[in-house]
């Protein structure tokens, strides 16, 4: 028989916030126009395989978030997306090209605004355009420790 949460059967994405914290003093921006994020999580493992076993065995070791992506319909005056830094906002492409250490969080659309927050680098933002479509930006996060999970 089916089990579906107290909470609830799903949750939506709509209303999920990708932000990061820029700024003199330092607050979270909500970065324009993000779609599709990827937040894997995940532990490396080690083969601790034995002479007698006929199954491979693995040990978990060191946990990682692996490569975390997410898309943004990127427009290049766009202060999160470009490549300029202000009181206010820094850009992806600022924060990629000049190697900075940033926090980032995910709010979650719940009713409790649920969050991840974990530091990261900006190591990847990649453009694409075609015809009859507008620019769109895939964006790579690269983690530097530990996050603080929901």
């Amino acid at each position: 028989m089916p089990q579906t949460s107290v909470f609830g059967a799903q949750l939506g994405t709509e209303g999920l916030l990708i932000q990061v914290q820029t700024g003199s003093p330092a607050t979270f921006v909500t970065i324009a126009n993000a779609s599709d994020v990827t937040l894997p999580t995940i532990a490396n493992t080690v083969e601790t395989t034995n002479f007698g076993d006929a199954w491979i065995r693995r040990f978990p070791t060191l946990l990682d978030m692996g490569k975390i992506t997410f898309k943004v319909y990127f427009i290049p005056t766009e202060p999160t997306h470009d490549n300029q830094t202000s009181s206010s906002a820094s850009g992806l492409r600022y924060l990629m090209l000049n190697k900075v250490l940033s926090t980032f969080k995910l709010t979650y659309p719940d009713t409790g605004a649920s969050t991840d927050t974990f530091p990261a680098y900006v190591t990847s933002v990649s453009l694409t355009g075609k015809v009859g479509g507008v620019f769109e930006g895939t964006i790579e996060l690269s983690n530097n420790g530990a996050p603080t999970l929901a």
